[in-house]
């Protein structure tokens, strides 16, 4: 079964395959490795380091999308988490910032959009659960869940984000649209161990 072709993530994952295929030089990723085969993308996943630690801001550019992250000290054992999630210039897509909860509600196209981070594992070098994103307008809307699994590589200022076994499921006019089947890799770099500014991080 395919993802439906409005998914929010095939849409971020298909301008940075074209981007890719053109040569852009920003879509490196200096924790992993890319190839293109058969019209699919496989990525080489880094081993897991325990150097370093969450604490701090951390940050990923490409042509598609810019995030990043904040993490401060775990609260009753679970993460202290912040994350802003943007749409390149010209891309389709949303973008939002959540609480420290990686929860998050916002406006989408005069309707309705939210982003929750649902944890699963967490400890000192491994942190694992599932998002679900939803949006929604009296038209339609999608709801989408994927696992994801957050750890540190190299000296512990990449971290790898592992998004997996994507499901989503659009409907318009009462009628649902299943789908399922997706992975994709984002590699984030330390940027400070203090909660910097979205403004000074190097995109």
């Amino acid at each position: 079964m395919s993802l439906s072709p409005n998914s929010k993530f095939l849409r971020w994952r298909r301008a940075a395959l074209l981007a890719l295929a053109a040569g852009c030089a920003d879509l490196t990723l200096p924790a992993l490795a890319q190839s293109l085969m058969y019209g699919r993308t496989e990525v080489a996943l880094p081993e897991r380091s325990d150097a370093g630690n969450w604490q701090g801001t951390w940050y990923y550019s490409s042509r598609v999308q810019r995030m990043a992250m904040w993490m401060q000290d775990w609260e009753e054992g679970k993460p202290r988490l912040m994350l802003r999630m943007h749409a390149a210039q010209g891309i389709e897509g949303e973008s939002f910032t959540t609480d420290w909860n990686g929860v998050a509600e916002y406006d989408y196209r005069g309707g309705h959009g939210s982003f929750r981070l649902e944890f699963e594992q967490a400890d000192a070098n491994t942190i694992a659960g599932r998002w679900v994103w939803e949006t929604g307008r009296p038209s339609g809307g999608s709801r989408e869940t994927a696992q994801f699994t957050i750890y540190r590589t190299g000296i512990g200022r990449d971290l790898v984000w592992h998004v997996r076994d994507l499901k989503s499921e659009a409907w318009g006019n009462g009628r649902p649209r299943p789908a399922a089947g997706a992975e994709m890799v984002w590699s984030f770099r330390k940027a400070s161990r203090r909660h910097a500014m979205w403004s000074e991080l190097a995109f």
